[in-house]
Parts: C-alpha cells; sequence; structure tokens
C-alpha cells in the first residue's frame, strides 16, 4: 500500500459520497443504503488519517456516519415498511464511530432510537446484548445497576462459550485494566484473522478499499478503548490496529450535513 494509492483511493470515496447522498436525498429513506454510505465516510476517515495522519478528518468523517445513522433513526420512526434486517440493532455499526470518537451524547441518542428487542432470525443475541449495553456505558451518569443487567443477558446468550467482546465490556464496568487489556488484545486478533481472510476472498474495488483504510484502524477496538479511557482506566497509548494519538483527542464537530435534503 502506498501514500499514493491511499491518496487515489480517498479522492474516488469522495465522489462515491457524493452520489450515494445525492441517491438518498431523490429516493427517501433506506436503511441499507444508509449504511453504505456511514461506511463511506468511515473508509475515507480512515484513508485520510493513513495517507496524512490528520486526526481532525478523521474524527470529522467518522461523525459524518455516526449522524447520518442518527438522522435516518429519527425519521424512520414513521416509515413501518422498511426492511427489518436492516434495522436489527447488531446492524447498527455507526455506534461504534460516535463512540470511537469519544461523541458518547451522541452514541446515548442513538441507542435510544435503535431497536429495543432483539430480532430474531436476523441477528445473534449476544451481538443484539453487545450493541445494547453500549449506549449506557455512554450515559453521562451510567446505570451501574441496569449496566449488569444488560451485561447479564449478555452472559446468558452467550450459553458458556468465550466472547472477548464479553470480557472487555466485563472489564469497563469493573474498571479491571488487567482484563481488559488481555480481553482487547484477544479482539485485536480476531479482527487480524478477519481483515486476512477478507484480503484473501474480496478482491472486487469494495474489498480493496476496506483493506486499504478501516482493515488497517480497527474502529471496535477504538470505540471500546475510548469507553475504558471514559471510566478512568489507565490504557497504553496505541494498540495493533489502534494509531497512537486518538484517545482523549478533542475536535470540533462539523455543522450536521442533511442526508435528506
Amino acid at each position: 500500500m502506498s501514500i499514493k494509492d491511499l491518496e487515489t483511493l480517498n479522492g474516488n470515496l469522495q465522489h462515491m459520497l457524493a452520489l450515494k447522498l445525492q441517491a438518498l436525498r431523490s429516493q427517501g429513506p433506506d436503511a441499507a443504503k444508509v449504511l453504505e454510505l456511514a461506511r463511506g465516510y468511515r473508509q475515507l476517515g480512515c484513508g485520510l488519517l493513513l495517507a496524512t495522519y490528520d486526526r481532525e478528518d478523521f474524527f470529522q468523517c467518522l461523525f459524518r456516519a455516526a449522524d447520518a445513522y442518527l438522522q435516518f433513526l429519527e425519521f424512520q420512526g414513521a416509515r413501518k415498511e422498511l426492511d427489518p434486517y436492516y434495522l436489527a440493532r447488531s446492524r447498527g455499526t455507526p455506534l461504534l464511530d460516535a463512540l470511537a470518537i469519544g461523541e458518547l451524547r451522541l452514541a446515548h441518542r442513538m441507542g435510544g432510537h435503535m431497536a429495543p428487542r432483539w430480532t430474531e432470525g436476523m441477528e445473534y443475541e449476544d451481538d443484539f446484548c453487545f450493541f445494547d449495553v453500549l449506549p449506557e456505558f455512554a450515559a453521562t451518569q451510567p446505570d451501574e445497576s441496569l449496566l449488569r443487567q444488560k451485561l447479564d443477558r449478555m452472559e446468558r446468550a452467550l450459553e458458556g462459550a468465550g466472547s472477548a467482546r464479553f470480557d472487555i465490556l466485563q472489564a469497563i464496568a469493573s474498571r479491571d485494566e488487567a482484563r481488559f487489556e488481555e480481553a482487547l488484545g484477544a479482539l485485536v486478533e480476531q479482527w487480524a484473522e478477519q481483515v486476512e481472510k477478507k484480503r484473501e476472498t474480496s478482491p472486487s474495488p469494495l474489498g480493496r478499499a476496506f483493506t486499504l483504510t478501516e482493515a488497517n484502524v480497527f474502529i471496535e477496538g477504538l470505540a471500546l478503548a475510548q469507553l475504558a479511557h471514559r471510566r478512568g482506566m489507565r490504557l497504553r497509548s496505541e494498540y495493533r490496529y489502534v494509531p497512537p494519538g486518538l484517545m482523549g483527542y478533542s475536535f470540533s464537530p462539523p455543522p450536521r450535513l442533511s442526508i435528506w435534503s
């Protein structure tokens, strides 16, 4: 991967985002297309970070991804015909974008609009639980009793299976720094395996966009590290796939860009 490759890809992503935004504005709410738009912003942010290490652009792109999804969530309540598959809570990966940039209020608002119940047959229950508990950590004053209830449900859903995600959430809840480091290391290894598999099986332009950008910046890992940091836990300054200087970085959110008009 060269800087020239990244710069070319970043230009293509910017053009693609303009087209996707235009399509949304002309065709109306579509959960799948909003998620594609958010992914485009995420990939552009990662591409800019890797090409220039511009943290401001990275944070602003992830903010755009999260806010686009929030706009959809705020609007979709009146649209009963939307495909429930894409409305399943665990499809809401832009929640991780909000957490990754430390926008806890934005993440908490998103959580309040996401599907409140498990969409059985369309997502794993433990994935639902993971995305259900994250906004509670983002609350101004987290309800520790409610956190425990949600974590207990996730543990039951796992039925005894191991889960790095669950171990991380447990560590954040109890502020157990050693357990957090160990579990995050396990989650990063899982991410590395997923990335390698996609590199082998996704030679398409979409697959290349992933491998050149977000494959190299583990957004979920950064999101969880940000939550731990906000809970007062002492962490390393960087992790594999989590570049230094991102945790605790203060940025200015851009004005809202309407996805409808």
